[in-house]
């Protein structure tokens, strides 16, 4: 089912800014309680309705155009999966760039746009009751985290046979309220979004594993700890382009002391914040050495060390080389490809044709 309400005016996407909302007569969503809407951000931006309207009913949105922006109100869980090129995406202070291969799950506020070049993504979206009525355990619901992470196998072969479902229906829509969904073509849908949470269940075991190491005297006490913890990790890992991590500005958004923040995000993660930061520093420092023609200098500064010899130091200390080192490795070995390439585009025009 298709719902092409749409928002007008563009967003000040840089700053940050939620876009304004314009008195439109109260425009209605179509869709109903326990229904799943097709939403087509082809031709505009697309606003979905605030807390406490159209909660039984849950979104696919569709993104096939570069720049296509899209925002979910607080209350909704939301499953963003990138097909092509990047999605950018901001929530709570905290800002992701994600690449196809994978996802978002998020429980709060959302913006989300795609790249420039490419921005084909898909996002399952709606609150905890749209959901359970499309199909989801209540059990399985609990337990999600909400966390970026590598996208499940199955995840997008779920997502696009879903959409592929819904825009089969549309042009019988309104018949289709009337008379009743067929029962088969029901059952396909409700398997299909439970496939989708049961997906991100399974990719998140070995989080959830995790959970016992938290504090707090009950389950619940720890999961929300953990809960904590992940937004802190987000944290990191949102603003590692930066280069630098305030520790106590951290501490402050969970409201613990620096030392404690550090205890406790060492005995779950194995490493304190400071740790993960810089481990995220240097992650990103080899792909630029490796990828890109950038000069040594540039890439210490952009990762936030202070000078090129400091970045070497804790680069080989944590790849094992020198940024030289690993730059001619990389070169050496996109030659090795581009010349099995070409010998094997050799043998093919040199091989006999089989009727």
């Amino acid at each position: 089912m298709r719902d092409d309400t749409v928002s007008t005016g563009r967003q000040d996407w840089e700053a940050g800014t939620l876009p304004a909302r314009e008195d439109d007569g109260g425009r209605e969503f179509s869709g109903q309680a326990g229904e799943i809407v097709l939403v087509d951000a082809e031709g505009a931006d697309i606003l979905l309705p605030r807390t406490g309207a159209g909660n039984g009913v849950l979104y696919l949105i569709r993104a096939g155009r570069p720049g296509a922006f899209v925002e979910l109100p607080a209350g909704w869980w939301s499953v963003l999966v990138p097909l092509g090129g990047t999605v950018n995406a901001v929530g709570e202070r905290l800002r992701w760039d994600i690449e196809a291969g994978r996802c978002l799950l998020w429980d709060r506020p959302l913006r989300m746009m795609g790249g420039r070049s490419e921005g084909n993504w898909l996002c399952l979206c709606g609150s905890m009751e749209a959901w359970i009525r499309a199909g989801c355990e209540p059990r399985v619901m609990a337990d999600l985290l909400a966390d970026e992470m590598a996208c499940p196998p199955d995840l997008v072969t779920r997502l696009e046979a879903l959409r592929a479902m819904l825009a089969v229906l549309e042009p019988t829509r309104d018949a289709a309220r009337e008379q009743g969904m067929g029962h088969g073509r029901k059952a396909a849908i409700v398997s299909s979004v439970f496939g989708v949470a049961k997906s991100i269940h399974a990719q998140q075991q070995g989080l959830r594993a995790l959970i016992d190491r938290c504090p707090g005297r009950s389950h619940r006490r720890k999961r929300w700890s953990m809960q904590r913890l992940l937004r802190i990790r987000h944290a990191i890992v949102s603003g590692h382009h930066d280069g630098r991590m305030s520790l106590e500005r951290l501490s402050r958004q969970v409201s613990y002391s620096r030392g404690h923040l550090a205890r406790v995000y060492h005995s779950v993660f194995s490493e304190t914040p400071s740790e993960c930061a810089i481990r995220m520093r240097l992650q990103r420092a080899l792909w630029l050495v490796e990828q890109t023609g950038l000069a040594f200098c540039d890439i210490a500064e952009y990762t936030g060390f202070d000078s090129q010899s400091s970045f070497s130091r804790a680069f080989k200390s944590r790849h094992g080389v020198t940024p030289t080192q690993a730059r001619a490795r990389s070169r050496e070995a996109a030659r090795g490809d581009e010349l099995v390439r070409r010998a094997g585009c050799g043998a093919a025009e040199r091989a006999p044709l089989h009727v």
